[in-house]
Formats: structure tokens, sequence, C-alpha cells
């Protein structure tokens, strides 16, 4: 993208991920000329995130839950419309405000013929998680259990479009990743 130095007034291109440095010498940050000034990373959650988190008999409740009351002024959790309608209004209606969604309008076409080699193709819901991180240059990751993101190469598919490093994972690595505290009474039954 094209942009004025703030510095200097000279037009300069500068790409994103790329140490962009203007002829008087400044260092230019992308994301701050976006639409918005972004300063914070998006992890788009899917369905299973969310319905893992309100399951009392999940296993891996306590690490969904600790990434939708995730908050830290560097990095936010999101998903789509498409999630929400997936998971049904007893999980909309649970989840907090602070969870930010994307409302993706039509899924394209070279999106949709994404086949992997097994018999489950990834669904409109699953897609739209990938198309919010085609539009979004914030989104820096997916968290998910399921496999059909890995099967269809999400993370390269992104980076080959929007050439930034991908993450996708389940809540357990984001958890682990970013060395997000575990509530004290989950931690309390595991020492116990």
């Amino acid at each position: 993208m094209k942009v004025t130095c703030p510095y200097c007034k000279r037009r300069i291109r500068i790409v994103r991920n790329r140490k962009n440095t203007c002829g008087c010498g400044k260092l230019l940050n992308y994301r701050h000329f976006l639409h918005e000034k972004i300063s914070y990373d998006v992890y788009l959650v899917d369905a299973n995130i969310l319905i893992y988190a309100f399951d009392s008999r999940s296993t891996r409740r306590k690490y969904c839950e600790v990434i939708l009351q995730f908050q830290d002024p560097s990095m936010c959790i999101a998903t789509t419309h498409q999630i929400i309608e997936e998971v049904g209004g007893a999980i909309e209606q649970q989840l907090s405000e602070d969870l930010l969604i994307y409302h993706i309008g039509v899924i394209p076409d070279d999106l949709k013929e994404i086949k992997t080699m097994v018999l489950k193709q990834p669904s409109i819901a699953d897609l739209s998680l990938v198309q919010a991180a085609y539009e979004h240059p914030e989104v820096r990751g997916i968290i998910t259990y399921d496999n059909d993101f890995a099967r269809i190469a999400t993370a390269g598919l992104i980076e080959q479009k929007a050439s930034v490093k991908f993450w996708l994972g389940t809540a357990k690595d984001f958890v682990e990743k970013h060395r997000l505290k575990m509530p004290e009474k989950d931690e309390e039954k595991d020492n116990g």
C-alpha cells in the first residue's frame, strides 16, 4: 500500500510484515495505516471452542473458558456470525459482549471449492473463519479442535494470500503459547 510519511511527507510503498523504513529514516508501522488503527491481534474461535466452554462434561472446558474470558489490550478473541448461528441461541445468549463478531457476507467460489482428502468437507461456518482471516489483516490465528483446518492447510492458504505468519491450534495450545493463567479453582483440583 502507498502511504504518505507523517514525518517528511514523502510517498512510500509499505508492505505488511516487513521493516518499512522511509527515506527520512523513520520506521513506519503497516498496521497504523490500515482502515482503523489496529493496535491488537485477533484470534478467531471455532464453534467447538464455544460449545466446549459451556459443556460441563467436557475435559476441554477449562481451556475454552479461559480463552472466552481472555482480556488483553494487545489481543482480542473473535468469531464470525456464521459460527454464532451454528452453535445456536442457548450458547449465543451466554457469550460475553466483549467477543468481537465479524459479519462475513459472501464466501468466494474459489474458497468453497477447497476439498480435503477425507469425506467430510469444511462447512460454510468453517470457511467463514478462513474468509474473515483473508479480509481482516489483524487476524493472526484460529483456535479450534477441528481437524478440517489442518487438512485444508488453512495456515498455508492464508499465508499465501496475506503474506503473514498464521497460527492454527487448539485452546490448550493457545493457553500454553500465551501463558494464560488458569482459574485457581481448577488448579486446586489438579493439585489435590
